[in-house]
């Protein structure tokens, strides 16, 4: 559940308004049958819409070695990747929305090599429908193809999250996708490079990622294009009494090109975006509540193109699941 409120400078060149209240929640059920080594996981979001998130099973019959299969985050991006509730930020770096990848339809197989009985190197392996999320029908009969390698030399982390643990980490990855959408002359081809570098060290932690995302038109009058995106980010839990277990300061820095095709839409134009927030987070609550955490931060755009535009934004929110 996670209730929030934005401000923003709505430019009127701006295609929407984003101000005031907005309201998540989601529902999720999970069934394991351990001895097996079989998981099921289901995941509806019922605001601001009802939709289905994810709807997969995994086997893992032995600790280097496991299967998805049904509807679930593609292996690319440790933003991505981290559950909403385990995030930073309360908004997404532009470089997500300009990579236009979250859920699909598919399988996937994962290798772990253990090293002195820890997950040193994970190497992912995924084939998607690549229509989108809650689309089953593959309209071209065509697939996207999705590898992932992530190489952690302390051991890696059960699942991906933002920030630290209190315990030293270090994860250098990188994914590569592609994908044909559309038939004819609807026909679109898609490649999507990135890489990652995520490290901790008691209070203290960083984060950074690059894309790039070229995509070619089987019709010549369309015209082909490449978005290119990158973000930084650091946190730092204050080093003093309590504070040190409960306030997190952060900052990020961004940039995105999501069409170099167009100078001029407001939307596709070359942004730098600056963040800085803070996050309060209550770690000791009871068994039935977890991730509870208020976040707050604030974003100054800059345009590096085109005209500029009053899109400065304060966002915040309340996480809590239960």
């Amino acid at each position: 559940m996670r209730p929030a409120f934005a401000w923003r400078q709505d430019d009127e060149r701006l295609v929407s308004d984003t101000d005031g209240f907005a309201f998540e929640a989601r529902m999720g059920l999970e069934a394991a049958a351990e001895p097996i080594g079989v998981r099921a996981r289901v995941e509806m979001e019922f605001a601001p819409e009802p939709s289905l998130k994810d709807a997969f099973v995994n086997y893992t019959p032995v600790p280097y070695f496991s299967l998805n299969a049904g509807q679930f985050k593609v292996p690319f991006s440790v933003h991505r990747l981290s559950s909403d509730t385990k995030r930073q930020f309360p908004t997404d770096p532009r470089m997500a929305d300009a990579m236009e990848i979250k859920r699909e339809i598919g399988a996937s197989a994962e290798g772990r090599l253990f090293l002195a009985q820890k997950p040193r190197l994970s190497v992912t392996s995924g084939i998607f429908d690549g229509e989108g999320s809650n689309r089953a029908e593959n309209v071209n009969d065509r697939f996207m193809f999705a590898q992932r390698v992530l190489l952690a030399p302390l051991g890696m982390r059960e699942r991906p999250f933002e920030g630290t643990a209190r315990e030293p980490y270090l994860g250098i990855g990188g994914g590569w996708i592609y994908n044909f959408t559309g038939s004819d002359e609807t026909a679109e081809e898609t490649n999507i490079l990135q890489v990652e570098v995520q490290a901790a060290v008691g209070v203290f932690s960083v984060q950074g990622e690059y894309a790039d995302r070229e995509v070619v038109h089987a019709s010549a009058e369309v015209v082909d294009y490449k978005a290119t995106a990158a973000y930084g980010q650091v946190g730092c839990f204050i080093p003093v009494k309590w504070a040190s277990e409960h306030l997190e300061v952060v900052a990020r820095g961004g940039w995105a090109e999501p069409n170099d095709a167009l100078e001029s839409a407001p939307e596709e134009i070359e942004t730098v975006d600056i963040d800085g927030g803070l996050n309060l987070y209550v770690p000791r609550t009871p068994k039935w509540m977890h991730d509870v955490k208020l976040s707050a931060a604030y974003r100054h755009s800059i345009q590096l193109e085109g005209d500029e535009l009053d899109d400065d934004r304060l966002d915040a929110s309340f996480t809590v699941r239960f």
